[in-house]
């Protein structure tokens, strides 16, 4: 239990520092959020009250509530402060500090509850999926996303690494993974970029790495926070498919949808029975 908690403590630790450094509200993020809850669409938000848990600097928020949701954001670390910096005070959200495995709120509260990226950073993260699903009404919706095991062997590499940098200093590991995104996009990402358009214009494609194409959309603030959040985030566990039916199976789910992002990634989607 010791552990745990300071497992816990250095999470909100980690993604406080992590929240209030690079809160960078992008356009592609509304692609971003849509592809985390597919198969869910933007109609499905309208009119619906919903709970972001673990919502770090709000960017999936403030899109649910673009998208006509009455949404509640919780997260146990500083980087609630910016995600109200970010949505102001617009009607249509609210923000919660609180702790993921204790919601403070009143039973079946919401139409629809999600957590994108954030369970497999939890001590235990299915137990943090069942925390929720009270706090969920009877015939709604609750959808994740998880780090994928798909890639083991870059997994296991990264993981490797990670025994030494989440023990470095915040501020000495923030420069490290600037010198570190630097080189990534400006030797890859900004090249293919270029590149790419000017050669499909006369006809030839230029192959890239999945992680190329996806780098390409943002900006160098976001390939920045990434190399931060791979580096920092005191623990990360790894999903398949089958490990997730084991999850909506024990909840209890029904109609549940189970797919791929990639190699990088695992979406849950199923409704709480009657």
């Amino acid at each position: 239990m010791d552990r745990a908690e300071d497992l816990q403590r250095a999470t909100q630790r980690s993604f406080g520092y992590q929240w209030t450094h690079f809160a960078d509200m992008v356009e592609a993020n509304r692609e971003h959020f849509l592809t985390y809850v597919a198969p869910i669409q933007s109609a499905f938000f309208k009119g619906k009250r919903g709970l972001d848990a673990a919502c770090g600097f709000g960017r999936h928020l403030y899109y649910a509530k673009e998208f006509g949701a009455q949404m509640v954001g919780l997260d146990f670390s500083d980087a609630i402060r910016s995600a109200r910096a970010i949505l102001g005070n617009q009607a249509g959200a609210s923000l919660v500090k609180g702790d993921i495995y204790r919601p403070p709120f009143h039973p079946e509260s919401f139409d629809f509850i999600y957590s994108l990226g954030a369970l497999h950073h939890l001590p235990d993260p299915e137990a943090g999926f069942q925390s929720l699903l009270p706090y969920l009404k009877k015939g709604g919706a609750i959808f994740i996303w998880v780090y994928s095991k798909k890639r083991w062997v870059l997994n296991s590499l990264l993981e490797a690494v990670r025994c030494v940098t989440t023990r470095m200093p915040l501020r000495l590991l923030d420069q490290l993974c600037l010198v570190l995104a630097l080189v990534d996009f400006y030797l890859f990402v900004n090249p293919y970029r270029i590149l790419a358009p000017l050669l499909k214009s006369v006809g030839i494609p230029l192959w890239a790495p999945p992680r190329v194409h996806l780098y390409a959309k943002f900006p160098f603030r976001v390939c920045y926070a990434d190399w931060f959040d791979r580096l920092a985030a005191p623990i990360r566990f790894y999903y398949n498919e089958e490990d997730l039916k084991g999850w909506a199976a024990r909840a209890g789910l029904r109609d549940v949808v189970i797919t791929p992002t990639g190699a990088y990634g695992c979406r849950l989607l199923g409704y709480k029975r009657d």
